[in-house]
């Protein structure tokens, strides 16, 4: 008699079978593959031939094949396929860290759903094997129960307990991790101390990671603030530095900061698993100054054991969740705006009390750092300070040291502080925003609450306030001609510009006009993101290396702090609305020793009152004159007209290319948001919005309408603009022979005295065109002397 296998006959009740879930190619691919350690793989010995005469470090060399290399988070795994390539008693240990690692990958339903389906498939495999063995008839219908569970709950117990050894292998791994990321630059090759001559940062007693970075960035001189108030700083005195821009502001309180990080570091314990509060908080205006200041501190610390995460910057425009990150990490100077730090403080008080314990907070640029919004923000930041500070630790002082430097401090900036300034002083003085010393420190005590009774005040501002390096000039135009002329300055004097505007609109406007003349340029304004600020510098400074002539349009955010290296010009396409952004302005040039140009195109409105007010308070105060004479003060550049007059067609085509450009952008703009908004209202039909619009606002649009131009219209403008830009400006209009004309073309050619741009015209510099003839002799017998020394 045939005995049928099939349960419904036997009379074994049978469970339904639920769907197997499928596996995803991912997960197929990692169950076939295995990750494993390196002492764990086949390594096979390389033999060595008997003709090497030298082995070095070639004893026990070892290889292996058909193995994967993976990196994870900073981590090397190797995966393999072939169990050949493995050792035999780690297979066991291999397979389950793969599994593992499978059930990771997944959310936890699909954990349990794998679980469920392991289980199950081994079910299916007991009873299929039970009744194809032996058949023992029909009184075995439990026999399966008791068996089969037995090995279920092995099955579970054991992906438990693989489940608990994991996160003990994944805490390793990270201590690992962070190890190697801690002695990341231990490695790092120092320069022999004997190599660093620098006899002039002698007096300062710095440490040898210090004088290496100096010595690498040929900073072979301290400047008058970095040798005034650096050994003030590191004795813990609270400092007050007032100095000129470009004057190394950055490094006199960075140099103090550093080396304390230095003392701490060596007395750390680093057995504690503590996170250290930072040695010095940075405060900056601004996002772009802040991440100068980070990179400048890497420059000078990169001979020091700071870890990869010693230096950070928190600042606005970038991703928060990062930079809770970096403030794990314990990093030893943190630079920062203050919007984006009280908003991290307000987060997380533990990070409060963690920051409260710093030893030095610094105030870049002050004065734009203690404005409106930016001082209320600093207020609350000081006060979080003060309340968590802990008070009953022997080891660290009852309140921070302070450091301020700024290149210069407003009247109109404290008036705003202080109630009572303006009912103290007449009117005679209020005519100047910028106060004295005195007024400084008694004002700054009473906001900053110092440690010390009576701060140090260290002034190494020259009597004059724009740096002497800088050469000031002035051309008189009328309001439409700013374009023409800075057009003009811009062909016939090459260079890196950096153009300042008051308006954001401006900004936006200049970019296309001057590109439109093949000029390179660049902007940058408050309303960009942080990225694209950050990105437009870096591509401004790549061109003016690569260019004889690159542009950067900026507001007044890129006046204060941004150190742009080889800036030759400063244009001021608007006068400046106070005398303390002109002297941030006009300092962007001239950094670092180096000479540099300020030119202001001013109409005769400007002329009148604002520019005299101006001069009146930048004007070297050396000798008291009752009466200023502006053309005394500043040179005007020369000009010369028939160059002008040759290059105005040039500028009307592209200002009208400019200006159709951003009106129609402008009303693009206009017509999506009125289009969003009637979407958002259930406003089918627009057609009576003309109706409900105000007088102004018909005007302006009707104006800017005016301004546009069809696409014909631009081809046809932007072919004619191509043709002029093909042919080249010739001086006092010459014909192209080299004897026409009143010069000597072919003694220029010869000499290499060409301009690029402008045919019969010797190459020039704004410098030289600007300065006297006594000036020009004296700079002559100065650059003879130094040959002959030579």
């Amino acid at each position: 008699m045939k005995v049928s296998k099939d349960k419904s006959k036997k009379g074994v009740k049978s469970k339904p079978k639920t769907s197997r879930k499928p596996l995803s190619l991912k997960q197929k691919l990692q169950r076939e593959s295995k990750i494993v350690k390196v002492d764990n793989l086949n390594w096979k010995a390389v033999d060595i031939p008997d003709n090497l005469d030298d082995y070095q470090g070639f004893y026990g060399l070892e290889e292996i094949d058909g193995v994967d290399v993976k990196v994870t988070g900073g981590n090397v795994e190797f995966v393999v396929k072939d169990n050949s390539k493995v050792k035999d008693s780690d297979n066991e240990e291999d397979d389950d860290d793969v599994h593992d690692d499978d059930d990771n990958q997944d959310d936890g339903d699909d954990d349990q759903d794998d679980d469920d389906v392991d289980i199950e498939d081994d079910e299916d495999e007991i009873i299929e094997g039970d009744n194809e063995d032996d058949f023992k008839g029909f009184d075995d219908d439990n026999a399966i129960n008791e068996d089969d569970q037995m090995d279920i709950e092995s099955a579970k117990t054991e992906k438990k307990s693989k489940k608990e050894v994991k996160p003990k292998n994944e805490k390793v791994a990270k201590k690992d991790s962070i190890l190697e990321s801690a002695f990341k630059n231990v490695d790092l090759t120092l320069p022999d101390d004997n190599e660093v001559n620098l006899p002039y940062w002698d007096d300062l007693s710095l440490s040898s990671f210090t004088l290496n970075g100096l010595s690498a960035l040929e900073y072979e001189k301290p400047t008058a603030i970095q040798k005034r108030t650096i050994p003030l700083a590191i004795e813990g005195k609270d400092v007050i530095g007032k100095a000129i821009t470009g004057s190394g502001k950055t490094l006199a309180y960075g140099i103090p900061i550093l080396e304390r990080h230095l003392q701490k570091m060596a007395k750390a314990n680093q057995s504690k698993k503590v996170i250290n509060p930072p040695t010095g908080i940075i405060f900056a205006p601004t996002r772009e100054l802040a991440h100068q200041v980070v990179d400048h501190l890497n420059r000078i610390a990169k001979f020091t054991p700071l870890s990869q995460h010693g230096i950070v910057s928190i600042t606005g425009g970038l991703s928060i969740q990062k930079q809770e990150r970096l403030l794990s990490h314990g990093p030893g100077i943190v630079v920062a705006t203050p919007g984006r730090f009280l908003e991290l403080l307000q987060k997380d008080m533990a990070l409060v009390q963690r920051l409260s314990c710093t030893d030095i907070v610094v105030l870049d640029e002050a004065d734009r750092l203690l404005q409106d919004g930016h001082f209320d923000e600093f207020v609350k930041i000081l006060e979080l300070f003060g309340k968590h500070r802990p008070r009953d630790n022997k080891e660290l002082e009852w309140k921070w040291q302070t450091l301020v430097f700024s290149a210069t401090f407003s009247r109109d900036l404290f008036g705003k502080l202080d109630k009572h300034l303006k009912s103290n002083k007449n009117k005679e003085e209020m005519g100047s925003s910028l106060i004295d010393n005195d007024e400084i420190l008694q004002l700054l005590n009473d906001k900053l609450k110092f440690k010390d009774s009576k701060p140090t005040l260290v002034d190494a501002n020259p009597k004059e306030m724009v740096a002497g390096q800088i050469t000031e000039a002035l051309v008189e135009c009328g309001p439409t001609e700013r374009d023409l002329y800075l057009y003009y300055f811009l062909l016939l004097y090459p260079g890196s510009t950096l153009v300042f505007a008051n308006s954001i609109d401006s900004v936006k406007r200049l970019a296309p006009f001057l590109n439109n003349l093949k000029v390179p340029t660049f902007s940058i304004h408050s309303s960009m993101i942080q990225k694209q600020r950050l990105r437009t510098l870096e591509r401004f400074k790549e061109a003016s290396s690569k260019n004889s002539t690159a542009v950067l349009i900026a507001s007044d955010v890129a006046a204060r702090g941004l150190d742009i290296p080889n800036i030759d010009h400063v244009a001021h396409y608007h006068l400046p609305r106070s005398a303390d952004v002109y002297i941030h302005r006009s300092g962007r040039t001239g950094r670092a020793g180096k000479e540099g140009v300020s030119i202001m195109f001013c109409s005769p409105q400007e002329s009148s009152g604002p520019l005299r007010k101006l001069r009146k308070l930048v004007a070297n105060n050396t000798k008291k004159r009752t009466r200023l004479n502006v053309h005394n003060d500043v040179k005007l550049l020369p000009l010369e007209m028939d160059l002008v007059s040759q290059i105005k067609p040039r500028v009307t085509l592209a200002s009208k290319l400019a200006d159709a450009e951003r009106s129609s952008s402008s009303t693009r703009k206009e017509d999506n948001w009125v289009h969003e908004a009637a979407e958002e209202l259930g406003i089918d039909n627009l057609s009576d919005i003309d109706n409900f619009e105000d007088d102004f606002i018909k005007r302006q649009r009707k104006r800017k309408e005016n301004k546009a131009l069809t696409k014909d219209e631009a081809r046809s403008l932007r072919l004619e603009l191509n043709d002029l830009l093909s042919k080249q400006i010739r001086k006092n209009s010459r014909r192209s022979y080299l004897t026409s004309g009143l010069q000597n073309l072919a003694h220029q050619m010869v000499t290499g005295n060409t301009h690029k741009d402008v045919l019969g015209h010797a190459s020039v510099n704004a410098l030289d065109d600007l300065r006297t003839k006594k000036a020009i002799k004296k700079k002559q017998i100065k650059t003879k002397k130094v040959k002959d020394k030579k």
